[in-house]
């Protein structure tokens, strides 16, 4: 596959009450065991039936979409070649217009499964700014963007080893952005789990990993 297609559906009366609708904010949601307090949902889809919009994504991904309000976020991957583009798009939610895309960076692709991709990190919101995380090898770089686009704040927090390939979906908590690099032992300092300000994405404190065994599960 080289492109990907995002298809959002929702009832009409979660769209005419968007504003008052719970976010989505996070990888498996606002408490992040994949749970809704939303009601009146539709449960079932085809070609026809519930859908509002369909819009194609450019390149390919396996990050989850992140909702706030209005707005969309999801990471892809794009372009040809050993180094290509990895992207944050936002999208317009009643009617999946692209409103911005953002190269977050451009870097040679890194050995991963089959089954993984370039894009696989969901990205977090908390209704201001939108964070995301991708590897440039071996340097794992979270971004910070305002709703509109505009780059805040980035930083590399440390290098990352895996012959699977990257994936680190970010956990914010209180005015943190907490990013798990569990990973092969290449050394000492190999393995963490390390928080960054949101405002600002200075390193608050670092967690020793000891086990030094590569996994993505989110923090």
């Amino acid at each position: 596959m080289t492109r990907t297609i995002l298809l959002i559906s929702m009832a009409a009366v979660v769209l005419a009450g968007a504003a008052l609708a719970e976010q989505w904010p996070a990888w498996r949601g606002p408490r992040g065991d994949g749970t809704s307090e939303e009601k009146n949902i539709p449960i079932r889809w085809s070609a026809t039936e519930n859908i509002i919009w369909k819009t194609p994504i450019p390149g390919k991904g396996h990050s989850s979409p992140v909702v706030w309000g209005d707005r969309i976020f999801v990471t892809t991957c794009q372009g040809q070649g050993k180094v290509r583009q990895r992207t944050l798009l936002a999208i317009d939610r009643t009617t999946g217009k692209i409103l911005w895309q953002r190269v977050v960076l451009k870097a040679p692709l890194e050995r991963k499964n089959k089954l993984n991709s370039y894009a696989s990190s969901t990205p977090a919101t908390d209704g201001k700014h939108v964070w995301v995380t991708f590897l440039a090898a071996p340097k794992v770089h979270v971004v910070c963007y305002d709703m509109a686009g505009k780059e805040i704040w980035r930083r590399s927090p440390g290098e990352f080893y895996s012959m699977h390939g990257f994936c680190s979906s970010l956990l914010l908590h209180e005015d943190l952005v907490i990013v798990n690099a569990d990973q092969d032992a290449r050394g000492a300092d190999r393995a963490y789990i390390v928080a960054l300000d949101k405002a600002t994405g200075k390193e608050r404190w670092r967690s020793d990993r000891p086990n030094r065994t590569r996994a993505y599960t989110p923090p």
